[in-house]
């Protein structure tokens, strides 16, 4: 079947992306002849307005969150789908000329992995452009913002983000409950010494701490509780895009010991999680799902408010994660990792009737019978 795919995502942190390259591969193992591209449409189109959307996002979050937070809660009341002064405003500040790109692919199917671009490409089919849209909800809830009638296509993590769309309107044969995609390395599992001894690692009790693509929550305070410990657990620190917080760390003479790696932005986080024992960090949807998919205990920390916090609360109701909140509570269990270990059997159970519940091929077939009608 010769078809042309062409996947937007937005380059706001890296799970976006992750979950594009993730569908290419799923695509291209199932249909190889099926081609795929893969685009971060606003930085591409405007990368002065892109990088000045993701920076004062970072500010906001980081000195500000609870005016994120009133935002987001604000956007979540609307009566309507999506706001169509929303729509404007978003194709104007980041996607403007988007068509021209459209007509230069001629794809024969649009996938969209952030709001954003599903919502500039709604509104272009909501003024006649014809084209086939597929969107990809990379978060453990739906915010009224991904709700649009024209998607054809919705690939979601769970039977709630259903259930959600289909209370906004969205029909649910237009649903597939997939997952959030990740690449197949990361339904693939090898054993933690295996992993320790590619990566030249302790066989010891070890510690992931991560912050998502930009290096973000609290990771300061979690590497300096954890500093206690490190003569009894091994602690790898993942800063992601976060150079700054990656150069601090290097320069601390304290950090310098041969149970603490620290590493900036990587391409083998499916190694990193075989080789841990537990992963501390925010919920980023692609970050948890990786380590869902993975079988990795989590205890999360400083959810960005929104729609991480939505994914804490998903992942902490249905005991698929812990969140800490103080250092009192991360001694807690890093105590129960070294000394009481099956304080984490009933997590790992649960995470384990997850994985049996989630077909990772179920939203690429249907990306393919999309493509077929």
């Amino acid at each position: 079947m010769h078809k042309n795919v062409l996947i937007l995502s937005e380059a706001f942190g890296s799970g976006h992306t992750k979950a594009a390259e993730a569908l290419a591969e799923g695509v291209s193992l199932q249909e190889p002849l099926i081609q795929t591209q893969i685009i971060e449409i606003g930085k591409m189109l405007h990368p002065v307005k892109s990088e000045f959307i993701l920076r004062t996002y970072k500010q906001i979050i980081a000195s500000c969150p609870y005016v994120w937070k009133k935002i987001y809660h604000h956007l979540t009341k609307q009566n309507d789908t999506v706001p169509h002064w929303l729509q404007f405003t978003i194709y104007q500040l980041v996607h403007r000329n988007i068509e021209t790109v459209l007509e230069q692919i001629k794809p024969d199917l649009v996938i969209c992995t952030h709001y954003f671009s599903s919502s500039s490409l709604s509104r272009l089919k909501k003024m006649g452009y014809p084209v086939s849209l597929c969107t990809v909800i990379t978060d453990f809830h739906a915010h009224r913002v991904w709700a649009q009638p024209e998607v054809d296509l919705y690939i979601v993590a769970n039977d709630e983000v259903c259930g959600q769309l289909v209370q906004m309107g969205i029909p649910k044969h237009r649903i597939s409950v997939s997952g959030i995609p990740v690449t197949s390395k990361f339904w693939m599992k090898r054993s933690k010494q295996e992993a320790r001894r590619k990566l030249n690692l302790k066989n010891m009790p070890t510690v992931l701490v991560m912050g998502g693509g930009l290096g973000l929550g609290g990771i300061g305070h979690l590497v300096h509780w954890l500093m206690k410990w490190k003569e009894i657990i091994q602690i790898i620190i993942c800063t992601g895009h976060n150079d700054s917080l990656r150069i601090s760390f290097e320069r601390d003479k304290h950090l310098r010991h041969p149970h603490i790696v620290t590493v900036g932005f990587v391409d083998n986080i499916d190694e990193l999680l075989d080789a841990a024992d537990v992963l501390i960090t925010k919920p980023g949807g692609l970050t948890s799902f990786e380590a869902l998919s993975k079988g990795v205990p989590m205890l999360i920390y400083q959810p960005i408010p929104g729609h991480e916090e939505y994914n804490c609360n998903y992942l902490v109701q249905n005991q698929l994660a812990i969140r800490i909140n103080n250092r009192q509570e991360t001694d807690r269990w890093i105590e129960k990792l070294l000394f009481f270990p099956e304080a984490f059997e009933r997590l790992s159970q649960n995470i384990e009737q997850f994985q049996q519940k989630i077909d990772p091929q179920a939203g690429v077939k249907a990306v393919i019978d999309l493509l077929t009608q």
